[in-house]
């Protein structure tokens, strides 16, 4: 290596230490590096999913969508990269993409998309302003170190549920709710066998467990399309190609022409529940995988809270202009921390990607949320060690950590989970005599919390 490239490759060393703390924080440039790829093959099925969600609705293009999509996880997680400097990686929350489309199809409310979307932009100004004060920042720090404990396990059971039931391991049942699907299935066999291989390499103390995992499901479900005739992976003719044009989106949320007095109703509704939704999901996140990765420190504080939080609420207003639903921290940011990640350099390489990927429409029409199904199952296995550390001997403790974990799970939500931890916490100590132990914003929280589900 000559002079010239190794005083470049320690200028640019030192340009990443100085900006992400790389030393400080106790990671290396290489963690950080395969922490984010591997994250970004976990959350990039969104790249497919949420174009084949809101391209059903009417008005709304598939194409752009996808554009929309990658750009404005790209900013949302570049911004929480630098800025927040948290491994938390953001895009188009999958919860909120179907209650769009579905609201609006089922004539719920009297909008088109492009009102509805204004909705999420005002939403998503809202949140961006309170994120601008202390009023979050003070919010995660009063949280106590047994229910942050709680939120990490639930993220991690929510994860690794997530990635079963895409896997087709875990099925609706109408009569017992859920049951295991059927194992004759090639794709629930190569579920099974990418996660027995991922386990395998984590006993064995291999760090590649999750790409190795990923990389096997991606073989087997391949060989499966050309020996089985199964079409799992449809191999594209085109895999490189220019990105879809965002024309009829980008900016189609300032289109107030058809926005009539007797539509306002509706649009407050859809302001408050897609604020509560992303204000409470992403704080979750953010607590969740902050913990994990030993960012928060042992007094609960979150160091550069507010700049993480602004790049949350920023990203929903990106998103929505482009034409996408909110944005949120993804749970599957819980990969990143499990790998080792404790800096934004992973979520700078996640949004690198999520820019290369502007030009690979094509090839995403051929993975399935089935293939990063190991992958999540490893995270779920990683956080849930988490438990031990929870004061279960303090009944209140127990009592939330529990709702906590159950109402995530068995709701589907790391919101309903948060609601119900918040609340059963608060009505613990009050009821053993303890109200004043609880901070107030604890209980502004539960206030909150309450109206959510009421409204939800």
């Amino acid at each position: 290596m000559s002079f010239d490239t190794t005083l470049k490759a320690q200028n640019s060393s030192g340009i990443l230490e100085s900006v992400f703390k790389i030393s400080e924080r106790r990671t290396t440039i290489s963690t950080e590096l395969y922490a984010g790829f591997i994250t970004f093959l976990a959350m990039s099925y969104i790249l497919a999913v949420n174009p084949a969600i809101l391209g059903g609705i009417p008005g709304m293009d598939k194409g752009a969508v996808f554009t929309a999509t990658a750009l404005a996880a790209a900013a949302a997680t570049l911004i929480m990269g630098i800025w927040g400097n948290y491994p938390v990686m953001l895009a188009p929350g999958m919860s909120m993409n179907g209650f769009f489309k579905g609201m609006l199809l089922s004539g719920s409310v009297a909008l088109v998309w492009h009102e509805a979307l204004f909705g999420i932009f005002l939403s998503g100004v809202l949140y961006l302003i309170l994120s601008m004060t202390n009023i979050r920042k003070a919010m995660i720090e009063s949280i106590p170190e047994d229910l942050k404990l709680a939120i990490t396990v639930s993220l991690g059971l929510f994860i690794a549920f997530l990635g079963l039931k895409n896997a087709g391991i875990i099925v609706s049942n109408p009569i017992v709710l859920v049951s295991m699907g059927n194992i004759a299935d090639p794709k629930v066999v190569i579920a099974y066998i990418s996660i027995f291989i991922a386990l395998g390499c984590m006993i064995r103390d291999i760090k590649l467990a999750t790409f190795i995992s990923f990389i096997s499901a991606i073989l087997l479900t391949v060989l499966a399309d050309v020996f089985l005739g199964t079409n799992n992976a449809p191999i594209p003719e085109q895999i490189i190609s220019a990105p879809p044009s965002l024309s009829g989106s980008f900016g189609a949320v300032f289109n107030f022409s058809g926005l009539t007095a007797d539509k306002m109703f509706d649009l407050l509704f859809i302001v408050i529940i897609f604020l509560i939704v992303d204000f409470f999901d992403g704080l979750s996140t953010i607590v969740g995988v902050g913990r994990d990765a030993g960012i928060i420190d042992k007094d609960g504080k979150v160091p550069n809270a507010r700049s993480a939080l602004v790049a949350d609420a920023g990203g929903t207003v990106i998103g929505s202009v482009l034409g996408t639903t909110s944005i949120t921290a993804f749970s599957e940011s819980g990969i990143a921390s499990s790998q080792g990640a404790k800096t934004g350099l992973a979520a700078v390489v996640v949004a690198g990607l999520f820019l290369v990927s502007l030009f690979l429409y094509p090839l995403f029409s051929m993975f399935s949320a089935a293939m990063v199904a190991p992958a999540m199952v490893v995270v779920g296995i990683y956080m849930i060690g988490r438990l031990g550390d929870i004061q279960w001997e303090q009944k209140e403790s127990r009592i939330a950590a529990f709702f906590t974990i159950m109402f995530t799970v068995l709701s589907f939500s790391p919101a309903n989970g948060m609601a119900m931890g918040f609340i059963s916490y608060a009505f613990s100590m009050v009821v053993a005599g303890k109200g004043k132990e609880v901070h107030p914003v604890i209980y502004a929280l539960c206030a909150l919390f309450l109206s959510y589900l009421i409204l939800l």
